[in-house]
């Protein structure tokens, strides 16, 4: 029976999972599905092509203000809140088939069991699994592990990206792992984007080259292994551009603080907040290189690398073993280095100043890296 319409669940209302969901539905609306994106208000605000429904319904995840303690009740609150209208929507409007914009332990033992109910009765659901490690951030392991397996009850696919195995120790047996492509997200180019940020940063004659961390400042990203490598580089200038992460990640000020100590401030320079969709081609125009410094940690694949083939720009990419690190081996988009090593990141960043990079990539890249195929292997599981 062919594939008639599909809910799509997104909590966040932008970043790289919300920008994930986004194209995945329009992927199902080019394929003749009819896609809703279940999300709260503000979902991708300005962003264009959105040619499918969205149906704003949902508490946004996270506080934009009180305390830790208050933070934390809000968070745990909005979670349970937004598994009770996605229960409610599925029951009620008679979805049967539901993507996860990502999948998540995070108060499963408590919201998973009416999602269980709804598989019985024939409710099929998917989920986009980001990152096959399921790491424990906060709690006791036994209860960390209850709550994955609870997470992934209603699932009977995973989504996982191409480059990782299929037999993934944190996700249980019964769910049915398909390895997609992730695709390129798209951009509006103009004639002299980022020059004036290249005026301000590296002016001609100056022999600087503008490195870009580009999206949420977090610790897994490596930035004070950025400002560090960057101290020791003079002709290097670091630029981030976005929102701190979460509570639990260094905040901007400790980057700047950190540059002041190493002697570089006036070559690191940190953007702090939303970055709006206009602005994005300012910040990646008018820059040399991308960096994706992630930790060993990190096994998963990284948005703004998807971003980033819009300008076919050289990347620095480090993680653990996963996509990132091999998509970028694979198709020579920059030098890659191991995790963690900032005697590696100083080294690279130098080559780059005095070598430069090849673009010839890029291409192949993007012929790669499509949502088409990506949404195309679901639709033929639930089919």
């Amino acid at each position: 029976m062919a594939l008639r319409r599909v809910l799509i669940f997104c909590p966040l209302h932008e970043g790289g999972i919300a920008e994930h969901a986004h194209y995945q539905a329009n992927a199902l609306v080019e394929a003749g599905v009819d896609a809703i994106v279940l999300a709260s208000p503000g979902f991708l605000p300005g962003h264009a092509g959105k040619s499918y429904r969205v149906v704003p319904w949902l508490l946004p995840i996270y506080a934009t203000g009180g305390n830790r303690l208050v933070k934390a009740l809000y968070f745990g609150i909005s979670t349970l809140f937004n598994q009770a209208i996605l229960a409610s929507r599925i029951l009620f409007w008679g979805h049967r088939h539901v993507l996860l914009a990502a999948s998540s332990e995070t108060l499963a033992l408590v919201w998973a069991w009416p999602h269980l109910l709804l598989r019985w009765f024939g409710v099929r659901y998917a989920t986009n699994i980001h990152d096959p490690q399921r790491k424990r951030l906060s709690g006791s392991s036994l209860v960390h592990r209850w709550s994955i397996r609870a997470g992934f009850l209603p699932v009977g696919i995973g989504l996982i990206h191409e480059d990782f195995d299929t037999d993934q120790p944190d996700i249980p047996r019964h769910v049915h792992c398909l390895r997609v492509p992730y695709g390129c997200y798209e951009a509006e180019l103009h004639p002299g984007d980022g020059a004036a940020l290249r005026a301000e940063l590296a002016p001609d004659g100056s022999g600087r080259r503008i490195f870009l961390a580009f999206g949420y400042i977090a610790d897994r990203k490596n930035l004070d292994l950025c400002v560090r490598a960057v101290s020791q580089v003079p002709r290097a200038v670091l630029l981030a551009a976005g929102r701190v992460a979460s509570r639990h990640d260094k905040p901007a000020d400790y980057y700047r603080a950190l540059a002041v100590e190493l002697g570089c401030a006036d070559r690191v320079r940190i953007d702090e907040g939303f970055i709006s969709e206009d602005q994005v081609p300012h910040y990646f125009g008018g820059s040399d290189a991308i960096l994706l410094t992630y930790k060993a940690e990190f096994v998963s694949q990284s948005g703004v690398l998807l971003l980033a083939s819009n300008w076919a720009k050289p990347v620095l990419a480090s993680s653990g073993p996963g996509p990132l690190t091999t998509t970028v081996a694979q198709f020579d988009l920059g030098p890659t280095m191991p995790p963690d090593d900032i005697e590696a990141l100083r080294a690279a960043i130098e080559r780059l100043i005095e070598q430069g990079y090849s673009s010839a990539g890029w291409p192949a890249f993007r012929a790669h890296a499509s949502w088409e195929r990506n949404m195309a292997l679901l639709i033929e599981e639930w089919s």
